[in-house]
């Protein structure tokens, strides 16, 4: 089937309104000469009145000729101008904009949406590019250890407390490694979704008791004193995605809080829902970093004495956000932070 150009689309327009015109003026003629043939109007034949019907004929094509001329200019032209601008768009083309400057009030409205549609899929793409970037260099360091110590490792000169030591480094980037694909395939998975599925009936209080049991090791190396005062509450969702919430925030408050110092947890039902708070007498939050401390990746500490990928907190957003819940930050630096989930009841 032979596809119709936007082009021929605007000439048929165009020859449309052209034969529709001459064809009322001829109408017109016709009906003015039946009169005339039946006696009605006298003199239809004298020079005068076949000027004045060629007058007619000519004022209709002029009528025709505007007609199509701000009809294109307003309508078709702005189309035109879109079509070419998505063709752009398709090409890789995020920079396009549209400056429609007509009357048309719907044009208008298409131009802006497509302006704003363009600049999502623009800033879609740089997030695209920086998180190619990011985790390229996020694998890049573990695999650089891992090959370096594995290269000494050839050395036949080597004690038993260095090839040792070899093999812990290589085994912890190695680690590194299984973490960093484990979060990234999580958290792909979670954006794609939409809803929790796979809920039932657990122990929420008991879960963070399990998830501060877990991470025992880490807080009883740093001599961290734990404040636990979780009440008895049942929740229905995904205990696996949740368990990931505790455990992110919980290992966060460890990693930031130095030798000695505190950590509570809170559990409790309000008004507002089922609210679990996880806070620390740690370094602390910037003010103007807070914002951005749910983006993948983001890393608040560039310094490279802490552990971490970056993609902890995000993973904790987007299971939150998921849950029809929110997150709340409070932080100052020096001050500690303060971590606070709300979750629909679920009773």
């Amino acid at each position: 089937m032979r596809k119709i150009t936007f082009s021929s689309l605007w000439a048929a327009f165009v020859i449309f309104v052209f034969l529709n015109i001459i064809f009322s003026s001829l109408l017109v003629i016709f009906i003015i000469y039946v009169i005339a043939y039946l006696g009605i109007a006298h003199d239809i034949k004298s020079p005068k009145a076949l000027s004045t019907l060629f007058g007619v004929l000519l004022f209709s094509v002029m009528i025709a000729s505007t007609i199509s001329y701000f009809i294109g200019k307003h309508v078709f032209k702005p189309i035109n101008n879109i079509s070419q601008a998505m063709r752009n768009v398709s090409k890789g083309d995020f920079s396009v904009r549209l400056n429609y400057d007509g009357t048309v009030k719907e044009l208008e409205n298409m131009s802006d949406n497509f302006n704003a549609m363009v600049h999502e899929l623009g800033n879609m793409e740089a997030l695209r590019n920086d998180f190619v970037v990011t985790v390229s260099h996020e694998f890049k360091t573990p695999l650089a250890a891992i090959e370096g110590y594995g290269t000494i490792l050839r050395n036949p000169a080597l004690t038993i407390d260095e090839y040792q030591e070899c093999l812990q480094k290589i085994s912890e980037s190695i680690k590194q490694l299984a973490q960093l694909s484990s979060s990234i395939l999580m958290i792909s998975n979670l954006e794609n979704k939409e809803m929790i599925t796979e809920k039932k009936y657990f122990r929420l209080d008991e879960q963070i008791r399990h998830a501060v049991l877990l991470l025992e090791p880490l807080w009883e190396r740093k001599n961290l004193t734990l404040n636990i005062d979780l009440d008895h509450v049942t929740y229905y969702s995904n205990e696996e995605l949740l368990m990931q919430v505790w455990i992110n925030l919980i290992n966060n408050a460890i990693k930031f809080t130095p030798k000695n110092g505190e950590i509570n947890l809170l559990l409790k039902r309000t008004t507002q829902g089922i609210e679990i708070t996880v806070s620390d007498t740690g370094v602390g939050i910037p003010q103007e970093i807070q914002k951005n401390i749910f983006d993948k990746f983001y890393k608040a500490d560039r310094s490279g004495n802490t552990d971490g990928n970056g993609l902890g907190l995000a993973l904790v957003k987007r299971i939150v956000d998921l849950s029809h819940g929110k997150i709340i930050v409070q932080s100052e630096p020096d001050a500690g932070s303060n971590f606070t989930v709300i979750l629909p009841d679920s009773k």
